[in-house]
């Protein structure tokens, strides 16, 4: 079987969380036995990134949602496009159109009216308001949501329930865990801007200066957080990898007073690392579940989680039990029965029967 994955970014290049899930998503594919490959944005040069085969075309990210012919010349010989929101969906799913191919599309950003709070101005929030709506209402052959919450946003919002559903994301468990010896710090990682509540975290640091918190993460309003920064925060450089596991690994607690996620990958990778955790996000953690905004019942579950540390080890301890829960290889095993079912559809099934239902493997539900 062969499937164009199409991303307006893809690793190296990085603007959050979402280019982690699109390659992780193709070089899972591609272990599983399927001929995949992605087309995105950035310097022609870069043929391939750990293992996965990419095109890029010399345009911004933004520019990709122009791109329905090289999305066409690039998809004439796949089985199947999957795309991913938001610059790549459209101009995929017309590509699709045009060469009768089914696309299915995986919803990684789902903010409603939170783009109303988080953009510049009123007028900017609707546009980008409108936009999603208009994106995820589109009639792919499927839509997937990484979270159950986040498929009940959508099917609220007129998505058609037929078409959609959902599959969690994951990580790589083996290289999370706890440091030997965690420290008497607050993290908070994620980009910097409001949506990701930075000024809320800011905020519980201030009220509390006898807490150690660290920041690390980057982002576009990187220098106005960092003016509003009390004595008490420190900020360390961002670094993708070791650097960034290390930061987990040694936090006893995790803030990410998030406006809102689609699932929350940093919340995931500081229960592996045996964080207790403070967050607005909907997943299910050992911590503190806070509504997003709720500046006091921030400040009042860190400053009773940093002086309990024997409770933040025992939540550690059961986060990282509940983390396991999350693997690509249950995520890739229920894509390929997405992709069966779609491809038996349309009477494309080719050989993706082979690779979801080898003779030696249990069928996929």
């Amino acid at each position: 079987m062969k499937v164009l994955v199409t991303h307006e970014m893809f690793p190296p290049d990085f603007g959050g969380g979402g280019e982690y899930v699109v390659l992780r998503m193709t070089s899972g594919l591609i272990a599983a036995g399927v001929d995949a490959r992605v087309l995105t944005a950035g310097l022609p040069g870069i043929t391939e990134y750990e293992g996965v085969p990419t095109a890029r075309l010399p345009m911004s990210r933004y520019r990709f949602n122009l791109a329905v012919r090289a999305i066409v010349r690039h998809a004439q010989d796949v089985d199947l496009i999957q795309t991913f929101c938001y610059h790549a969906a459209l101009p995929s799913l017309i590509a699709g159109r045009l060469l009768n191919k089914p696309v299915v599309c995986y919803m990684l950003a789902f903010y409603r009216d939170i783009w109303k709070k988080a953009s510049a101005s009123p007028l900017i929030g609707n546009v980008r308001r409108w936009w999603e709506h208009f994106l995820v209402t589109r009639n792919y052959s499927r839509i997937i949501f990484p979270s159950q919450n986040t498929l009940e946003q959508a099917l609220a919002a007129g998505v058609d329930p037929r078409r959609a559903l959902v599959n969690c994301p994951a990580i790589d468990l083996d290289l999370y865990g706890p440091a030997p010896q965690k420290e008497d710090v607050v993290l908070y990682s994620g980009k910097l801007d409001a949506r990701k509540g930075i000024y809320d975290f800011l905020a519980v640091a201030a009220a509390l200066p006898d807490v150690r918190f660290r920041v690390m993460g980057t982002g576009p309003e990187e220098k106005t957080a960092r003016s509003r920064a009390s004595a008490n925060v420190e900020f360390v450089p961002f670094a993708r990898g070791e650097p960034l596991r290390k930061a987990f690994a040694t936090a006893r607690v995790f803030v990410l007073p998030s406006m809102g996620e689609t699932f929350g990958l940093a919340v995931l990778e500081a229960m592996a690392s045996g964080c207790a955790v403070v967050s607005s996000v909907p997943l299910e953690f050992h911590g503190a579940h806070v509504r997003p905004g709720d500046r006091p019942a921030m400040i009042r579950e860190v400053q009773r989680l940093y002086r309990e540390p024997e409770v933040t080890r025992t939540m550690g301890e059961a986060n990282i039990a509940m983390a396991a829960r999350f693997t690509w290889s249950a995520h890739i095993e229920k894509l390929l029965g997405v992709y069966s079912d779609v491809m038996q559809q349309c009477g494309r099934l080719s050989n993706l029967q082979r690779i979801v239902n080898p003779p030696t493997s249990r069928s996929v539900p």
